[in-house]
């Protein structure tokens, strides 16, 4: 998987040891932006079928409109509010800006959180 930058760092704490990898939509199946997490305990599912060595943003691709829709995200439960969302997010975004795509915020965490924290977003977002 190709590595993408890690620039963003959420306000008042140390950037995570993250790299964010994009994975393109195959067939009918979503894309995501994922950062796999070293983690001390067990990996894989989780109790409700989600990675629990993972985080990440989905997406469905919309080329003829040129939109990224993105739908989940997912950080595993013990590590929320740590800000590693907000990476997997920022690298969706800034692959949006990069290919000239409007960013559609169906997922909550996007639309209330990230995108309330990072304004300066706005300018690509489709609602």
């Amino acid at each position: 998987l190709p590595r993408l930058s890690t620039a963003y760092v959420p306000q008042g704490r140390m950037p995570p040891a993250l790299e964010v990898y994009h994975v393109p939509p195959e067939g009918r199946g979503p894309g995501k932006f994922v950062a796999r997490l070293e983690a001390g305990g067990a990996s894989g599912p989780d109790e409700d079928g989600e990675p629990s060595d993972e985080v990440y943003v989905a997406y469905e691709l919309d080329r003829k409109l040129k939109r990224i829709v993105l739908f989940h995200t997912w950080t595993p439960s013990a590590l929320r509010g740590k800000g590693l969302a907000a990476r997997v997010c920022e690298e969706a975004f800034a692959w949006a800006e990069a290919n000239d795509t409007r960013v559609v915020p169906e997922c909550s965490y996007v639309s209330d959180t990230f995108l309330a924290k990072r304004k300066d977003l706005e300018r690509l977002v489709d609602r």
